[in-house]
């Protein structure tokens, strides 16, 4: 009778050591630390519009990516090989009106734009670069790929 004893106690046992396990959270799960929280990119405002700017390293671009949805406008600077690049400056207008200005670009911007016609410019290395993008009811998004981007 000893054996069925030993068996119902390590049955238990292992019953309890699942359960312990099952409590504890994933390591996907747990929230970010303070230091990685506080590089994320945070909602600003410039001229009453929100935005978004940053997405450097691999917890930036996930964070953005994953709030991707709540902007109208998503621009991704690159360069040469692929790589994500900067902007010295960035402007937003909608018929010659400046809407607002952004320094320090990018890699990734996203915006909370009314739907219409805007001419985004960038400026890489002093010189400036236009591209017009048109806004609609869903998410635009614009992936400005230009050599002047790379180191």
């Amino acid at each position: 009778m000893q054996a069925p004893a030993a068996l119902l106690a390590l049955s238990l046992a292992l019953a309890a050591t699942a359960a312990a396990v099952a409590a504890e959270p994933e390591l996907s799960k747990t929230p970010l630390d303070a230091t990685a929280a506080s590089v994320l990119p945070k909602v600003q405002s410039a001229g009453g519009i929100e935005y978004m700017n940053g997405g450097s390293g691999t917890e930036g671009v996930d964070y953005m990516k994953a709030r991707g949805k709540e902007f109208s406008l998503q621009i991704t600077f690159s360069g040469r090989g692929g790589e994500y690049g900067v902007a010295e400056k960035l402007t937003v207008r909608r018929a010659d009106q400046e809407l607002l200005s952004v320094a320090d670009a990018g890699p990734i911007l996203m915006f909370k734009l009314p739907p219409g016609n805007y001419t985004v410019e960038a400026t890489f290395k002093g010189v400036v670069e236009k591209r017009n993008v048109s806004v609609g009811s869903g998410i635009s998004k614009l992936n400005w790929s230009t050599l002047r981007a790379s180191d």
